[in-house]
């Protein structure tokens, strides 16, 4: 009887963790907008909000527009910070309700001059951590969009600060688990951050649930606490995942070089290397 309550206790507990280990069934977005169409006087009116202090670049595709010759392939259109961007295409004689948009879009201004600038430490002052994946690390900082990342040996709860002054253009908070493989990519939290005086986004990445002190909209300073660490999505452990981004033409955003105080770039770093916030 004895062996049966522990065989029973175990089998749980094994198939409780499992089913906490499931991928989220839901991708969530870092921010929300929405858009509008109206068709007045032979006139198909899209209007697309932009809720962020940041550009956004829009690239619209329609089946339905593309199949009866209006557009040739996708509409590109540019939103400046806390606007909208409206298309108008003359079409006589359409069908409002065949009419479905696939609408993606990108952080930033491709034709934006970027002004490197030195960031501060992404954590308290006084506090030291450990690197534990430098750039162009084999693990997983091996494609244009996280080549240049830094990965910090920071403990769940630990805290999580801005490396410059700007303005909250994304947040994830919702995700509770990870794991060390790549089907969890996408489900990670993280929070992405516009400074717009250097043109740099800034994230950080692998959040605890619920781990985010501020919201999409918020403007932040260098040095401030805005979230705490964690080990969600495609992760080996608890660590900070830490990276400087850049809009890329054509595409969404790509990783590059950067620099910490005091001149420290960001290249110069390698895995163990302890980094100090004085």
């Amino acid at each position: 009887m004895k062996f049966f309550k522990v065989f029973f206790i175990l089998s749980f507990f094994c198939f409780s963790f499992y089913k906490a280990q499931e991928l989220p069934k839901v991708k969530l977005n870092q921010f929300r907008n929405s858009y509008a169409q109206d068709y007045k006087n032979d006139t198909l009116s899209l209007k697309i909000e932009n809720p962020l202090f940041c550009p956004l670049r829009i690239r619209i595709f329609s089946d339905y527009l593309k199949n009866k010759n209006l557009i040739d392939d996708t509409l590109k259109v540019m939103a400046n910070e806390n606007s909208f961007a409206e298309i108008k295409i003359f079409v006589k004689n359409i069908d409002l309700e065949k009419i479905k948009f696939n609408i993606n879009q990108a952080f930033g201004d491709d034709r934006k001059i970027i002004k490197q600038n030195n960031l501060a430490l992404p954590f308290s002052k006084g506090k030291t951590y450990q690197i534990m994946q430098s750039n162009k690390g084999s693990f997983s900082h091996n494609d244009d969009y996280s080549r240049y990342a830094v990965d910090f040996d920071m403990k769940t709860g630990d805290t999580i600060t801005s490396a410059d002054d700007g303005f909250v253009v994304g947040v994830i908070k919702d995700y509770e688990y990870g794991g060390n493989d790549r089907k969890w990519r996408d489900f990670a939290n993280y929070i992405t951050i516009y400074h717009p005086q250097s043109g740099l986004f800034t994230q950080y990445v692998h959040l605890k649930k619920d781990g985010s002190f501020v919201k999409v909209g918020d403007a932040v300073k260098r040095n401030q606490p805005i979230g705490l660490s964690g080990a969600t999505g495609f992760a080996s452990g608890e660590h900070l995942h830490f990276n400087v981004l850049i809009p890329e033409k054509g595409k969404t955003l790509k990783s590059v070089p950067f620099s910490f105080e005091n001149d420290l770039s960001s290249q110069s770093l390698k895995k163990n290397m302890e980094m100090t916030n004085k």
